[in-house]
């Protein structure tokens, strides 16, 4: 394609002109390119002289008249030598309109070459009108040409950036949307943008309508350059004369606009609660002209401010729920894990879209959850394990994603994504043997690289996550200290209350006693004394009982402040008795053995003790046990072990046994059996 252009250009306009005209004559195949191509032969001239305005003229009304894209390219193609900058930004805008073939960038690539030859010297004839209607062709054909839009903010940006200050809003809107789209980055040049939308009391800004204002904060947005003063800006001419220009704005506009503050964490209340309003007048009219990403984007942005509208995310779940989920199910499955994640960041419970959302990841045999990314994995998991939404099923299928294909995606994970799949997983007591051990493997290749790439909450989260579901790996645990303690303990000293005490627990529920590190994360705890919660007190008491009688040889220096302030929050453990553990109390009763009720040995609360006997039963319920099976979860074990360890006897009752007997006489046999020693 490139040599036909070549020889184009090497040729005369009424040769080649000769030639394409005879072959249109055989061909007959294109009667409006013949007539383009008589109208321009009557205007054109042999020599090799940039072409006289007239001609240009007549060459633009051809594009312009042109139907389809195969005829704007033989415009060019014949008569390309002759083209002033007026034609070339008409041939790209028109192109833009119509696309292109992707055999067909070569000469799009040649377009731009005409633009920067001789010192981009054609370039430097355009007006604002054609470098925006150029780049914006450039960005809407997806095709990147850095050289191009660098020469384009030099021409904009010279003599003090003179062309820019010509620009009209949507001029403006165009071009950095375009280098946005395209993701090309210059600074200098939406530096100058701000400067001319805000000069003059932002006068130029105040002209933009909502499609340019939409388009200008995206674009910032998706470079991720911040500029307070022009987003403060834009949201006072959304919000002028109550709200004129926002309520102007199409579904698209206001997804785009809200998703660009959150993206740069630009707060502010004001605009958020008057989208919100925008979103529900006149029975959530416009929230139900969304598509589901543009639904996805707004939730998604409220969320990540941590702006609150339950009515508004109510809405948006009924919209998806609409004529049997069918806008659920046009969702991507990013646009999923972005919704669900959205929904759990505030804690707005809504069980019915959740389990919707499962059903449609696992549709198809989990079609859409196969496509996730790892992170899409990771927000999806965490969001159900947030709000407690227990589904096996899609939990399950999550991991068989992770694992496939030797475990291709689970190797795509990050840290922080590994950390909260864990998380999410130990938070439901959902055991999976193969996926933790997959997790523990991936986190350790490489001496530890994506361990140590971990942060302290990271840590926390995943050493946590392994000891809740009694999951040990020595290894990990170990490599875990070392990197906590490397750098003078670097990362302890960033940790907050709550990751100390997670962090020791979790060593110890795990039954891995670490000393160095055990030492370090004690006089942390001095340091924060004040900041523990009581639940995070509650922690460092079982830290205290297992290094007390599990590993007494463990020399550690505890602050005496700190161990008052553990004794009060175990003095008086607030229990409930079950209604199983009341059963199992009458029952007891009537066998005429002598017991006593809430115990509390060495601040644990103990069920039921029997009286004058070192003896202990321990009723376990659904939450004592991994999900879905009967294997005690990391904090029951450890609470067996140390009970054992104070030379008490320990007898359990586990629910589904006690559930399984059917009358007073079953259920007093039961306990004869269990306590015949006694």
């Amino acid at each position: 394609m490139t040599n036909i252009i070549t020889r184009t250009r090497n040729t005369s306009y009424h040769e080649t002109h000769q030639r394409q005209l005879a072959s249109s004559h055989r061909s007959r195949k294109n009667n409006s390119s013949e007539i383009v191509h008589r109208t321009l032969h009557e205007h054109s001239s042999s020599s090799q002289t940039r072409p006289a305005t007239r001609n240009c003229i007549t060459i633009n009304k051809a594009i312009t008249q042109a139907n389809t894209t195969r005829q704007i390219l033989r415009i060019w193609q014949e008569s390309g030598r002759n083209f002033n900058y007026v034609n070339i930004a008409t041939t790209l805008n028109r192109l833009a309109r119509f696309g292109i073939a992707s055999n067909d960038t070569s000469i799009i690539n040649d377009i731009s070459h005409t633009l920067l030859q001789g010192n981009a010297s054609v370039l430097q004839e355009c007006g604002t009108q054609h470098i925006a209607n150029i780049v914006n062709a450039f960005a809407k054909l997806g095709i990147q040409n850095n050289s191009l839009f660098e020469a384009s903010a030099q021409c904009l940006l010279a003599s003090d950036a003179r062309l820019l200050k010509r620009c009209n809003s949507q001029h403006i809107a165009n071009i950095v949307n375009a280098f946005a789209k395209l993701r090309i980055q210059n600074n200098q040049l939406f530096e100058a943008t701000t400067q001319c939308l805000l000069t003059s009391d932002a006068q130029l800004l105040k002209k933009c309508n909502s499609q340019d204002i939409a388009n200008i904060v995206h674009a910032f947005a998706k470079l991720g350059i911040q500029n307070d003063r022009l987003f403060e800006a834009a949201s006072r001419c959304l919000l002028a004369s109550d709200a004129r220009l926002l309520k102007r704005c199409n579904s698209q506009e206001i997804a785009n606009i809200v998703n660009a503050f959150a993206k740069l964490g630009i707060q502010n209340d004001r605009l958020f609660e008057a989208v919100a309003r925008h979103l529900l007048a006149s029975n959530v009219q416009l929230l139900k002209r969304c598509n589901s990403q543009e639904i996805a984007n707004i939730v998604n942005a409220f969320a990540k401010l941590g702006i609150q509208s339950e009515m508004l995310f109510a809405a948006a779940a009924r919209c998806l729920l609409d004529s049997d989920a069918r806008l659920l199910e046009r969702c991507t499955s990013q646009a999923i894990a972005n919704i669900v994640n959205a929904f759990a960041k505030p804690g707005i419970q809504n069980n019915q879209f959740f389990e919707a959302a499962a059903r449609c990841l696992l549709a198809s045999e989990a079609r859409l959850l196969k496509e996730c990314t790892s992170q899409a994995i990771a927000n999806i998991v965490n969001a159900f394990a947030k709000l407690g939404i227990q589904n096996n099923q899609l939990f399950e299928a999550a991991a068989r994603c992770l694992l496939a294909s030797e475990a291709r995606l689970l190797k795509r994970c990050t840290s922080q994504a590994i950390a909260n799949i864990v998380n999410a997983f130990a938070k439901l007591g959902i055991q999976h043997d193969a996926l933790f051990t997959a997790m523990a493997r991936h986190l350790l290749a490489s001496d530890a690289r994506l361990l140590k790439e971990c942060t302290s909450q990271a840590i926390a989260n995943i050493v946590n996550a392994f000891a809740k579901l009694g999951i040990q790996n020595e290894a990990l645990f170990a490599a875990a200290a070392r990197h906590l303690l490397a750098s003078d303990a670097r990362l302890l000293k960033e940790c907050t209350s709550q990751e100390i005490a997670n962090i020791a627990w979790a060593f110890i529920i795990n039954h891995y006693c670490h000393h160095d590190l055990l030492q370090r994360l004690l006089a942390e705890c001095f340091v924060r004394t004040s900041e523990f919660s009581e639940e995070e007190l509650q922690q460092l008491h079982q830290v205290w009982l297992s290094l007390a009688y599990e590993f007494p040889r463990t020399q550690v220096q505890w602050n005496l402040s700190l161990l008052e302030k553990i004794h009060k929050t175990i003095l008086n453990p607030q229990t409930i008795a079950s209604n199983l553990q009341k059963d199992i109390c009458a029952e007891l009763h009537n066998l005429g053995i002598r017991f006593t009720t809430e115990e509390n040995i060495r601040g644990l609360p103990i069920d039921i003790a029997l009286k004058d006997k070192p003896v202990l039963i321990e009723v376990n319920g659904p939450y004592h046990y991994l999900r879905g099976t009967h294997t005690l979860d990391g904090p029951s074990k450890f609470k067996q072990r140390i009970l054992e360890k104070i030379k008490y006897k320990v007898h359990t009752i586990p629910y589904w046994e006690w559930d399984n007997l059917s009358n007073t006489m079953e259920k007093q046999a039961y306990l004869q059996r269990l306590l015949q020693e006694e």
